[in-house]
């Protein structure tokens, strides 16, 4: 790059190296907040999912069960806002490396647990606190590699 703010001898050009490039450990960083609006617009989708199938009734493998689940007005948003999710996704994996960002999907997880527990009284069990315990160290550990390597 030319650079005009230093004078140069009369008849040479001086030179300017690029700004530093973002390191992948930073952008992976930097995607953390989009990665969590993935997650967070993700769960709540599954959950008006859940509460759009469970006002439909019935279903069978047949037209007019899925003309009910395509009609029914919590299915419905409940795609849009999995739309979204997906939309905040891809922004997300445009910035950071899929083996970073693929993790935090496993977030979801623990969201629809709480959620389900909260609006639809499923059960909580301890192998199920167990197991979300675990996904959460893991989602943890790979993002403070990153944190780290960013530094």
């Amino acid at each position: 790059m030319l650079s005009n703010t230093t004078p140069a001898p009369e008849g040479t050009l001086r030179m300017t190296p690029p700004p530093a490039l973002k390191t992948t450990a930073t952008r992976n960083v930097q995607a953390i907040g989009l990665l969590l609006a993935s997650v967070g617009t993700g769960a709540i989708g599954q959950l008006i999912l859940k509460a759009g199938m469970n006002s439909t009734g019935k279903l069978q493998l047949s037209l007019e069960s899925l003309l009910r689940m395509a009609t029914n007005p919590l299915v419905i948003v409940g795609v849009a806002v999995f739309l979204i999710s997906t939309l905040l996704w891809l922004f997300a994996l445009a910035r950071a490396d899929l083996s970073f960002a693929y993790p935090f999907l496993s977030l979801t997880y623990m969201a629809v647990l709480i959620g389900g527990a909260l609006l639809f009284q499923e059960a909580v069990t301890l192998p199920r606190v167990v197991g979300f315990a675990v996904i959460v160290t893991g989602v943890w550990i790979v993002a403070r590699s990153e944190q780290k390597s960013a530094s």
